[in-house]
């Protein structure tokens, strides 16, 4: 690895040691990925992705893809992989190892700010039902400073969410709470039932418990004029650029598939019990029902959500120039447009 590839990728990932964790599905074992940075290369056009997610439901539509078929009758071999964290996919992307992966607005923007060849396709979320949730004896906010708190990993879109919840509230996560990092949404949950933190930020399917059990809601994000986009379809523009076909091809089965969660709750709620490991049916149907909702069949990069990652990004550090305070620096609309104006949209909504 270059020094240049070396320090790149220390400032995406915060300087961290790898965390990262397979699961393993009966139809297809995921496996981690982290490479060395370095340029990527394609002789040719491939139809062979690998794509790496995180735990949210956000990913629904990549599982119902892979496991109904959809991606094979679009051409397409997806690998899918399991990685903790949207800084570690980063990684993947800058390195070529990843084609196509889930990744957050947070990570990709970080990604650039430091010269990175990283850029957003499409995000099927505007925003997600996260709660910043406090053990039973935090009373209020205040009551926060000095303890622990945790996310994925640093630089993720929890992070973000954290630190934009802290900040609702009055407070500067970094600096006013210890922040730990533990891999995963369940990894959270289970510190915030033991104690080990004091509150944690969870998206609805891990905060689902502690609302049943009215453990106090200190701020609930999606009732706040927060907009930001989790778990979008991420790439390089090298890659976009040598391979038009191939994505075009992917966004087509990527709102194909959440065109079917949006019209085939049975058979979303089938492939979310599988591939999440859910057998409660009551978490199954709460979950799939709330996801078929807020997934846009036109899955755009919403402006709006990429000016408040920019925002805070500048807050903490000077911005390299204007372009940098662009949305557009971020984001590629053209490969979604494409098909989008081809009438694709259209062609699966027909009956």
């Amino acid at each position: 690895m270059s020094p240049r590839s070396a320090t790149l990728a220390c400032a995406v990932v915060g300087l961290l040691l790898p965390l990262a964790t397979p699961r393993e599905t009966a139809a297809q074992p995921a496996r981690v990925l982290i490479g060395a940075v370095v340029q990527p290369s394609w002789a040719q056009e491939t139809h062979r992705i690998r794509f790496a997610v995180t735990n949210p439901p956000h990913f629904l539509p990549i599982w119902l893809a892979r496991d109904t078929g959809i991606f094979s009758k679009h051409g397409l071999d997806v690998e899918i992989i399991f990685m903790r964290g949207g800084a570690l996919i980063t990684m993947g992307i800058l390195s070529g190892e990843l084609q196509l992966s889930g990744v957050g607005a947070e990570s990709v923007v970080a990604a650039k700010l430091e010269g990175g060849d990283a850029v957003l396709l499409a995000c099927p979320l505007d925003t997600d039902l996260v709660y910043l949730i406090g053990r039973p004896d935090i009373k209020t906010p205040e009551q926060l400073k000095g303890k622990s708190t945790a996310v994925t990993r640093l630089g993720s879109s929890i992070h973000f969410y954290l630190r934009a919840a802290l900040k609702y509230l009055g407070m500067d996560a970094d600096k006013e709470m210890t922040i730990l990092q533990l891999g995963g949404g369940p990894e959270i949950a289970a510190a915030l039932e033991t104690g080990r933190i004091a509150a944690g930020i969870l998206t609805i399917r891990y905060a689902l418990p502690f609302l049943q059990r009215g453990w106090p809601v200190l701020i609930d994000l999606s009732k706040t004029d927060l907009k930001y986009p989790p778990s979008c379809v991420g790439s390089s523009r090298a890659f976009v650029r040598k391979n038009p076909n191939t994505v075009e091809r992917f966004l087509k089965a990527y709102t194909e598939a959440i065109h079917v969660i949006k019209t085939d709750g049975a058979l979303a709620k089938r492939v979310y019990a599988k591939e999440y490991r859910e057998s409660d049916a009551a978490v199954i149907d709460k979950v799939v029902t709330v996801y078929s909702g807020l997934f846009k069949s036109i899955p755009t990069v919403p402006a709006s959500g990429l000016e408040t990652v920019i925002r805070e990004a500048a807050a903490r550090k000077p911005l390299p120039g204007e372009a940098f305070r662009q949305p557009d620096f971020y984001k590629d609309d053209a490969p979604l447009q494409k098909i989008v104006k081809e009438g694709w949209i259209e062609q699966l909504r027909k009956p």
